[in-house]
């Protein structure tokens, strides 16, 4: 199936894109927040498309929430505070003439605007896909300063992570959150203390795709 637009694979050659990617994540180092930059956008990008792709089982919708999730962090360039939505107007206009259909932008655009906690809502299935995949990136290789580690809660929590997967089971309709966690640089009530609120809007956004969300911390299923 060939589409109209370009996927998140070809915008990765744009490099307008790669641009406001990268700058996002400059301002974002320097004031000390872990890594947001083409690793982590891509690694959502491709999650956002494989869960939709999974899930849901629309193509269309599934390469747009991998467009979201590729573009869902320029808005960092602006501030953090309200960087979704910020994110989702720059995002509209880098799209906008690319082949996208306005049914297309509006898609990508609610998504970027809604994937944020505490402002978000993820009520369609791109910006759930987003959302979820968004959330379930954990892991220390986002650190940028191994000496931050004991100072700063989310470094923490990020460097003791080793492993983390997103997993679908289509009979049982969960999606699974799988982390291995070194306890001895970061407690699971480190993690729980600044996850809880993502954890809780990533189970919002799986009942919107018609899944249930569940975590497997250490080999437990939680």
């Amino acid at each position: 199936m060939e589409f109209e637009f370009p996927t998140f694979r070809e915008l990765m050659k744009d490099k307008r894109i790669l641009y406001y990617i990268e700058r996002a994540d400059y301002f974002l180092k320097r004031m000390g927040y872990t890594d947001h930059g083409i690793k982590h956008v891509s690694w959502v990008a491709n999650k956002a498309r494989w869960l939709l792709l999974e899930t849901v089982g629309d193509r269309v919708l599934a390469e747009l929430a991998g467009v979201a999730g590729l573009l869902h962090d320029i808005g960092h360039i602006v501030s953090r505070h309200d960087h979704a939505q910020s994110g989702a107007i720059l995002a509209y206009q880098l799209l906008k003439g690319r082949g996208f259909l306005d049914d297309h932008l509006t898609e990508i655009t609610f998504a970027i605007g809604n994937h944020e906690e505490g402002t978000g809502e993820p009520a369609t299935e791109v910006a759930a896909a987003l959302v979820v995949a968004d959330k379930s990136h954990v892991h220390r290789t986002r650190v940028r300063k191994e000496g931050n580690i004991k100072e700063d809660i989310h470094d923490r929590v990020n460097y003791a992570v080793l492993f983390s997967n997103l997993e679908v089971d289509k009979e049982k309709r969960v999606v699974k959150l799988v982390l291995k966690i070194d306890t001895e640089i970061s407690d699971l009530l480190d993690y729980f203390s600044i996850f809880q609120p993502r954890m809780e809007m990533c189970r919002r956004a799986t009942e919107v795709l018609g899944f249930k969300f569940r975590l497997k911390i250490n080999d437990t299923d939680l």
